[in-house]
């Protein structure tokens, strides 16, 4: 007499077709308390990936979906949930692509706008160079003299002059600025083709950053001794607040 069919097996499909497919055996052999190679077996035997497959269409003339490639908006993250991205993504980064995904585009844009502008600051305060004397040491390598009864050791250091800091700084800080001000036009562009649809702080805060850059960058004929990146500093503080 052959083995009455499991009603297991008719469950693990509908879970399966459910999960649109982005589940493992192990988890539906969890969910039915049965063996994952029962699942597996089932899921060959009764072609399940085949079954999922056959999508239903819309009626003959239908034109509701013309156009449509269907699927979620670009850079949706619900594509993540289930899947190989989801086995390898750590839960910590899937919590925080959740929570990007939520917000608005222009305002990411604006934080990457902070995140520059507390980086120069950032390079300013570890690159500063006070005068011409200002060198700095450091210990590169060291390792023990040859010889039996040796105790001395022999140090390496890397010696750092005042011109080559200040010049390292000067490249370093003009790249940072460029990226700097392409950012606020990517946000300044953003802004104007959706003005309608934006708020009073993304229009004020935008117009506020530009005078600021635009005096920063070309009105320092009264302050000669102030440099462009103590104003950039300053501009950055006002902006995004203080770096303790």
């Amino acid at each position: 007499m052959a083995k009455p069919r499991s009603p297991n097996r008719n469950k693990a499909f509908e879970i399966y077709k459910n999960h649109k497919g982005n589940i493992t055996n192990k988890e539906i052999a969890t969910m039915l308390n049965e063996d994952k190679k029962t699942i597996a077996a089932w899921k060959c035997r009764d072609k399940w990936k085949e079954k999922i497959k056959k999508k239903v269409g819309a009626p003959t003339g239908n034109k509701n979906a013309i156009g449509n490639n269907g699927g979620a908006p670009l850079g949706n993250v619900n594509r993540f949930t289930y899947g190989n991205y989801s086995k390898r993504i750590p839960l910590a980064v899937k919590n925080i692509m959740k929570e990007l995904d939520k917000e608005d585009p222009l305002e990411k844009l604006w934080r990457s706008i902070c995140l520059q502008e507390a980086r120069i600051i950032y390079m300013q305060k570890i690159m500063h160079v006070k005068n011409k004397n200002d060198i700095n040491k450091e210990l590169k390598r060291e390792k023990e003299s040859s010889g039996i009864n040796s105790d001395v050791w022999e140090k390496e250091y890397e010696i750092q002059f005042a011109g080559d800091r200040e010049a390292t700084l000067i490249n370093t800080q003009s790249n940072a600025l460029n990226t700097l001000e392409k950012l606020i036009k990517r946000y300044d562009d953003m802004l104007h083709a959706n003005w309608n649809l934006a708020t009073e702080e993304q229009k004020i805060r935008i117009e506020k950053i530009r005078a600021d850059v635009d005096k920063a960058r070309g009105n320092n004929e009264n302050n000669e001794a102030k440099t462009w990146a103590d104003r950039i500093q300053e501009i950055a503080l006002k902006r995004c607040g203080k770096d303790g």
